[in-house]
């Protein structure tokens, strides 16, 4: 008994320590990133001739600010009070939050995290219909037929200007992804949406057909495409982006063991289907979650990205990192998997080894970017964003 309480005091004394270390490193880099936020109440994409105010990132920081950890929260309340009104400000007229001077592109990733922004502070009335309209146009734009039913894309792309016209157009976003439809289900599981809603079938539905698993990947459609492409479905139970049978639109490619290809799952998009399965309203033990989570428990990492092959030259493995450890940690929360089991038999408690790690990719003690600058990850203020959004998460169990 007395070494058991001698251990657990231990072990109290480290988180302790974690604890203060992670709050302090939170403090400089939040600083860091008020003394960035513009007097609009925005944080900017910095471009290199100008500061371009973005809805998203605003979102983002906002939702990292407002779920800060006590007692920080208030020394943020102000700067979340500015980016609440900068998006309240950008609101359209058919209940969306976009990109641009315009606000016509990327609405729907921008709409998705502004709606999670709105739902961390108090639902005035302003906020109220600011919330419903977004909850109403997300619903509107979920594909409801074709191979892609029930996804959703990023949203328009930034009008670009025709050669031969010389017109700006907009492209249309028709081809769903499991990210963008994850920060979806987020931002509606933030805001309250009813499981009885029928967003969350369809949200299953699409999901499904992002999945390694035999068993529960049968959707018609897609597995014709991929039969006709001389491809099948695996059986790893990892998830990956987008339900075409081509791989130059996967992000982590295919693989050809034999005569079987399959396209290659990898952590992000596996940790984004496990929480969005369980946002949707099924349980751990349904073969859809139980698989993911197996994946996840043969291949847990905290210096790479798993799924993508190691390349000391070009990085690959860093290859979008700091989402990774944003929806690993809102996935394994969202699972109760603390430890997480691995299949090695070790106990892993992530929230302490993703803290460590975080305080060691810290950069000058003001925040963080990625060595491989792919998906926007070698901008401080997105990447710093997303790891204060870790933190919220990581500070809950670390004390």
């Amino acid at each position: 008994m007395m070494i058991l309480t001698a251990l657990l005091l231990g072990l109290a004394a480290q988180d302790g320590d974690l604890a203060s270390r992670l709050k302090s490193a939170y403090t400089e880099a939040a600083d860091g990133l008020v003394r960035l936020q513009m007097p609009s109440g925005a944080w900017p994409v910095v471009m290199p001739d100008r500061q371009v105010p973005s809805v998203a990132y605003t979102a983002i920081t906002v939702t990292a600010l407002a779920r800060a950890p006590e007692p920080l929260r208030a020394r943020y309340a102000t700067s979340v009070a500015k980016g609440i009104e900068f998006i309240l400000s950008k609101a359209n007229l058919d209940g969306s939050f976009g990109e641009g001077d315009s606000g016509s592109y990327m609405k729907t990733y921008a709409t998705a995290v502004a709606l999670s922004a709105l739902s961390t502070v108090d639902r005035t009335e302003r906020v109220g219909d600011a919330i419903r309209g977004a909850q109403a146009y997300l619903k509107r734009n979920q594909l409801k037929e074709g191979p892609h039913r029930g996804g959703m894309g990023y949203g328009d792309e930034e009008p670009r200007r025709n050669p031969d016209t010389g017109a700006f157009e907009v492209r249309r976003s028709t081809r769903a992804n499991l990210s963008a439809t994850a920060a979806v289900a987020e931002a509606m599981k933030d805001s309250g949406l009813s499981l009885s809603d029928e967003f969350w079938p369809l949200i299953n539905e699409f999901v499904r057909k992002c999945q390694n698993n035999s068993e529960v990947n049968t959707d018609p459609l897609f597995l014709a495409a991929l039969k006709e492409k001389g491809m099948s479905v695996g059986n790893d139970g990892s998830l990956y982006y987008t339900p075409e049978a081509d791989g130059s639109v996967q992000k982590a490619g295919t693989r050809k063991i034999a005569d079987k290809e399959t396209i290659v799952g990898y952590g992000s998009m596996t940790y984004d289907g496990i929480k969005t399965y369980l946002y949707a309203g099924l349980r751990r033990d349904s073969p859809e979650v139980k698989s993911a989570v197996d994946w996840i428990r043969r291949n847990y990492a905290i210096d790479a990205h798993p799924g993508f092959a190691f390349n000391q030259g070009q990085r690959h493995h860093l290859r979008g990192l700091y989402y990774y450890y944003l929806v690993m940690a809102r996935a394994l929360d969202a699972a109760g998997e603390r430890p997480l089991v691995t299949s090695d038999g070790r106990e892993r408690d992530w929230p302490a080894e993703l803290g460590e790690q975080l305080l060691k990719t810290m950069r000058d003690g003001k925040g963080w970017q990625n060595d491989n600058p792919a998906w926007y990850e070698g901008d401080a203020v997105l990447v710093t964003g997303y790891v204060l959004n870790v933190l919220d998460t990581l500070l809950r169990y670390v004390r």
